[in-house]
Formats: C-alpha cells, sequence, structure tokens
C-alpha cells in the first residue's frame, strides 16, 4: 500500500513538472559563425540594425559608367625612326606645337648612304625591266616569244616596281631623296599636334627597334574616354549616344561627347564591354589619365538593383552583404557589385528582388560574426 501510494505521488510530481515546462516559453538561443549569426528578437543589438527589402528600380535618369581619359588616337603621331643612328639636333621641345611636315629630329646614320644606294639600284632596276616588258611585249605580237617567258618578265617588272616603291617610302620617311648622297636625316610630324612626350636626349643612341616612341604628338583638340560597359547595360550603349563627361577637376561641369565605338566581345572575368567616347577638349582641360564618370543618356527601361554604399562589406577580395532570413538569422552573402555613384551601389548579382538585406548596422553584425 505504501509503494502504491509513493508511486502516485512520483507520478504527479512528475505531471506537474511537465506542466510547468509547457507554460514556460524558453528563450532563443543566440549563436553565430563566420558567416552568419541568430538573434534573439529581443536583443537590445537589434536596435542597431535595420532591414531593408531588395527592390528592383529604373536606372534613372542615367546609366553611369566609370573611366579615364585618354589620347584621341586618330590624331595622335608616336614618332619612332626606322634607321639605327645617333641624334644631332632636336628641334622641337615638350609642349611645343608643330605642324604636319614639320622637322622635328637629326640624326646621323651610316644607313643613309646605304638607302640611298639601295633607292638608286632599284630605280635602275626598273628601268630595265620597264625596257625588257615593252620589248616582250613587240615579240609576243609577233609570236617570237613564249607565254611562260613574257610571265616572267612581267613579274619581274612588278617586283622592280614594287622595291623601287619601297626604297622611296623609306628616303621620304627620312626626309631624304635620291638626288645625291647623304649622311644625315630628319624625322617630321605627319600630324598637327603638340609634343606630349619626349624620350630623346641630343647625341643620344637612337634604335629601329626601340620599344619607347621619340616623341608623342597629339592633337589635343579632342579626347578619347574610354569606360567598360557591364553586360547588363549593354542595351542602353550605341554608336553616336549622347555621353557627358565629369570629372573630379572640374566638379559641376560636364563635357558633352558620343559614343564612337563599342567593343565585339565581353570580359570574361569582369562581364563587361569597352565603349569609347570622342569629347571635344575647347581648352586642352581634360588630360590624359583623369578619372571620369560617364553619364549615358536616355537609358530607357533599364531595371537595377541599387543599395546604400554602407549596406557594402567589402574586403581585398570580395563585396558582401548581410541578408536577413527566417527565425533572425543575419548571413553573409557574396555579390558582385558596379561602382558607387551618388551614395549607391548598384549589384549587379548575388540578390534577388523581394530578398531582406541590412542596410544599417551590417558592420556591426559582421563584427559579431568574426568575433571568438
Amino acid at each position: 500500500m505504501k509503494t502504491s501510494v509513493w508511486s502516485f505521488a512520483v507520478v504527479g510530481l512528475l505531471s506537474t513538472c511537465a506542466g510547468c515546462n509547457a507554460l514556460a516559453t524558453p528563450p532563443v538561443p543566440e549563436e553565430h559563425a563566420r558567416d552568419f549569426i541568430r538573434l534573439d528578437p529581443k536583443s537590445p543589438r537589434l536596435a542597431y540594425v535595420k532591414v531593408e527589402v531588395v527592390q528592383e528600380s529604373s536606372v534613372a535618369p542615367n546609366v553611369q559608367l566609370t573611366g579615364r581619359v585618354g589620347f584621341d588616337e586618330d590624331h595622335t603621331q608616336r614618332v619612332a625612326s626606322p634607321i639605327d643612328g645617333r641624334a644631332t639636333k632636336i628641334l622641337v621641345q615638350l609642349g611645343d606645337k608643330v605642324t604636319n611636315g614639320q622637322a622635328l629630329v637629326e640624326l646621323t646614320s651610316a644607313q643613309v648612304a646605304a638607302l640611298e644606294a639601295d633607292s638608286a639600284k632599284s630605280e635602275q632596276d626598273l628601268a630595265v625591266a620597264e625596257k625588257a616588258l615593252d620589248r616582250a611585249s613587240k615579240l609576243r605580237a609577233e609570236g617570237a616569244i613564249s607565254d611562260k617567258e613574257s610571265a616572267q618578265i612581267e613579274a619581274d617588272f612588278k617586283k622592280a616596281k614594287a622595291d623601287t616603291a619601297r626604297t622611296n617610302a623609306q628616303l621620304r620617311s627620312l626626309s631624304l631623296s635620291n638626288t645625291g648622297p647623304s649622311v644625315s636625316a630628319s624625322l617630321r610630324a605627319r600630324i598637327a599636334g603638340t609634343i606630349v612626350e619626349r624620350n630623346i636626349l641630343l647625341g643620344q643612341e637612337v634604335r629601329s627597334d626601340a620599344p619607347a616612341p621619340l616623341l608623342t604628338i597629339s592633337d589635343l583638340g579632342t579626347d578619347w574616354v574610354q569606360a567598360d560597359v557591364y553586360e547588363q547595360d549593354l542595351g542602353a550603349v550605341t554608336k553616336g549616344a549622347v555621353v557627358n563627361v565629369h570629372v573630379p577637376a572640374y566638379p559641376g561641369e560636364s563635357f558633352s561627347g558620343t559614343v564612337s565605338h563599342v567593343g565585339d566581345v565581353l570580359d570574361p572575368a569582369t562581364h563587361t564591354v569597352k565603349i569609347r567616347c570622342v569629347v571635344p577638349n575647347p581648352g586642352n582641360r581634360l588630360k590624359p589619365e583623369m578619372f571620369a564618370r560617364i553619364e549615358l543618356t536616355n537609358a530607357g527601361d533599364l531595371k537595377a538593383i541599387l543599395l546604400p554604399s554602407r549596406a557594402i562589406l567589402t574586403d581585398s577580395q570580395h563585396a558582401r552583404v548581410i541578408v536577413a532570413t527566417e527565425d533572425n538569422v543575419y548571413r553573409q552573402r557574396v555579390v558582385e557589385t558596379g561602382p558607387e555613384v551618388d551614395g549607391n551601389v548598384r549589384v549587379l548579382s548575388g540578390i534577388r528582388p523581394g530578398e531582406k538585406v541590412v542596410t544599417d548596422g551590417a558592420i556591426f553584425l559582421r563584427r559579431e560574426m568574426e568575433s571568438d
């Protein structure tokens, strides 16, 4: 009888304890790892965290790119020497304006005499070949020469004509002619412009195979501004489209230009295509190597995900955001981003509309995850 009473007492006590557990709500455990953290909904730390739903919006009013100012290569000459020699006179200085045909550098070279001799020989060979061709034409009309012999004479004439053109072109490039012997040559400008680079000194030995140009001439009235366009924005880029270029040196100002070339190849690493814009440069205010921001007008109905720059966490390798999921879990995720413009960063991949992203307190949460 005592054993039975004791058993009922134990069962009753266990039932009472079970009822107590059913009425109490256990706290949500907080846990974290290197890439996520789970917080109690009542955690005071959440006061520093703001979460927003990712939305896709129109790219308004323009697609904005980052780029760099460069020389207009259609109006730039990099002066090299076609022969080996030594600079005896340098006739221009850095910053000088030159005209088409103006002498720039004078050289002395033993190759000059050899080129003149080659030119004279090629002229003689051409005269002989021309007479032979005339004679072969008469003999062929009389049936006194075979077709094979006639074809060989004609081929010799064409070769002599090509050799003469080549040697004369070499002499013209050195401002020489085949009218008399010489040991000096002049390198001349082929365009009008400004001397923007000089890599030659008086008395310097000059080689025809030198990798760097002796001088660079450019018409600074126009510049090229080159930029990378993301794959998602290619629909907004067409040849002839109007662009506005901004540089940090002139805040509040813009330089108008047009897209002159859109690349045909997508860079597999960045998924971008290179474009080139021609921009008039009044007063030579745009300087090559300046950083530039390019606005492509009339972007149309392109959509984009824009997040505040404070929501983007960057390191030496990746850009990340903190994504909020169910059960108060905050997880790091790698994303691909475009350049920052006006405090916002365009997210190219890694998140979708409708997901929740931490826009305030992301740095705080990452520190919490990475703390021991």
